[in-house]
């Protein structure tokens, strides 16, 4: 009996464990003056993993309570966010980012000597030297690829609620990725473009399909007596008079419940009609 409360004690205890190192799936979105902010590098300082904000400045990565993000993008000033229990209970963040205004130093500007000659004093003029020292562009052990227990944001489409795709940054340069943070934008337009396409072809067909039983929708509206008492339209060419005015646009002014207008024309092409009647007689 001892034995098995200490199994069962060992276990809670890695459950408990287990529970408290577990990272959630924080989803944010990233702005500046209200505008959303794409390809800003999100990483975790606590787990070396990142990932980048989508078109829609959204991102998603997994954190716990304490974990320090930090948003880096070559335009904005550099911002760490350090995770707190509130944050981690709404599942979301907003993150503000201020542009970053570049400001040049004085330069002194001295004579060294010139000749005038263009070439001969590019020739006399020393290259600078370097500031920037070899490790300056060394990243470390900073893992960019998009944890696989999330789905990474889709670039392709609006956030459902924030996407499906994965954008990852690896060591030697994913081609396949830069190739498709490039050609996402137009691949979205094409997509668009597609969607209308199909909408508007379907609308189309929607409309030609209620247009033929739109006569047959008139003559029962109206009843046969307005168009014989009104209009003086003998009941057997009820239906040939509407259709001879069916290129007045009644099935229009009728499918938009524009029933004066398609009064009016009936009563106006009555006439003609009763006259080309009696021509073909």
């Amino acid at each position: 009996m001892t034995k098995q409360l200490s199994i069962l004690f060992f276990i809670g205890f890695i459950f408990q464990t287990q529970a408290q190192i577990a990272r959630l799936s924080l989803v944010g979105k990233i702005s500046n003056d209200y505008e959303s902010v794409e390809s800003i590098h999100i990483l975790n300082k606590n787990t070396k993993k990142g990932t980048i904000s989508n078109s829609y400045g959204m991102f998603k990565i997994p954190v716990k309570e304490n974990d320090t993000l930090v948003f880096d993008g070559i335009q904005f000033k550099k911002k760490e966010i350090i995770i707190t229990i509130e944050i981690l209970k709404s599942k979301t963040l907003e993150v503000a980012l201020l542009q970053n205004v570049n400001e040049l130093d004085e330069i002194e500007i001295k004579n060294h000597n010139l000749s005038g000659d263009l070439l001969t004093d590019a020739k006399n003029v020393k290259k600078p030297v370097s500031q920037v020292g070899n490790g300056a562009l060394n990243f470390g052990n900073i893992d960019f690829n998009v944890v696989d227990d999330i789905d990474a944001i889709d670039r392709l489409k609006p956030p459902d609620p924030f996407g499906n795709s994965r954008a990852q940054f690896q060591g030697g340069g994913n081609i396949l990725g830069l190739l498709g943070f490039v050609l996402s934008p137009i691949a979205n337009e094409i997509d668009k473009i597609g969607q209308l396409k199909r909408k508007r072809k379907q609308a189309k067909k929607t409309y030609a399909k209620k247009a033929l039983t739109v006569p047959d929708e008139i003559r029962a509206d109206f009843g046969d007596a307005f168009f014989v008492e009104k209009l003086k339209i003998p009941t057997e060419n009820i239906e040939w008079f509407i259709n001879y005015c069916k290129p007045k646009g009644i099935v229009g002014l009728y499918m938009s419940n524009k029933k004066i207008e398609l009064i009016e024309v009936l009563m106006i092409e009555s006439k003609a009609f009763k006259a080309y009647v009696k021509k073909q007689k």
